[in-house]
């Protein structure tokens, strides 16, 4: 196994290769990090559930309650930009809100930290790839000039098999970065759309719950 990594390294030229293989690491790096954030720690799968139980606790004027809900659960980012809010239920609704604006604005670096370097690391992949394509083509017209015979056909398929190995390698490590990319901007933008609907619904139900106690007590 070990020999026939070091045999295609050589084959595409050894600078080149390194030099994909880099890129590919980084980018693995990159995809396996941001995987397990995204769908391990950040991510509350039955967050309509969640948020339903939080609601329960609102309304029953269970305020703590539901702060320490929020809190079973960290680090899960809905449920702190939730408890961000609870925290000023009994102040005006532009307090709420504001709460609930930071607490969103401090979670979206979590959500958007490295997802966009795949794309720097599949076009730095893609232009690897040509450059041993250039190298290759080199040695393949390199060997037309000075080469005679049956070495002239060895150098000239060894130049582009030294082309084809590099290209398909940086081509074959870019497409893996852009498809990693789109699935975890998907679930970037998933788990965005789910902390913003969530919550405007308590941002809502806290205003109603705070006008139901002021007409209470002016009642």
């Amino acid at each position: 196994m070990l020999q026939t990594i070091i045999d295609v390294f050589n084959r595409g030229g050894v600078p080149v290769m390194l030099g994909i293989t880099l890129t590919f690491l980084a980018s693995m790096i990159i995809i396996i990090e941001r995987s397990f954030r995204f769908w391990v720690t950040y991510d509350l799968p039955n967050s309509a559930g969640f948020v339903i139980q939080v609601q329960k606790m609102v309304m029953n004027n269970s305020i703590e309650n539901a702060i320490r809900l929020c809190k079973k659960v960290d680090p899960k980012l809905l449920p702190f930009v939730l408890a961000q809010g609870l925290k000023k239920a009994n102040h005006s609704p532009e307090e709420v809100e504001l709460a609930v604006e930071h607490a969103i604005l401090a979670v979206t670096p979590k959500l958007t930290k490295g997802v966009g370097f795949l794309s720097t690391t599949a076009n730095v992949a893609t232009l690897l790839g040509l450059l041993g394509t250039i190298f290759g083509l080199m040695h393949s017209f390199a060997a037309a000039a000075k080469a005679t015979g049956s070495e002239k056909q060895t150098l000239l398929a060894e130049g582009i098999a030294e082309a084809l190995t590099a290209t398909s390698f940086g081509l074959g490590t870019a497409l893996l970065c852009l498809f990693a990319y789109g699935v975890l901007a998907a679930k970037q933008k998933g788990l965005l759309d789910d902390i913003n609907q969530h919550s405007a619904k308590l941002k809502e139900l806290l205003y109603t719950r705070k006008n139901k106690i002021e007409s209470s007590s002016a009642e």
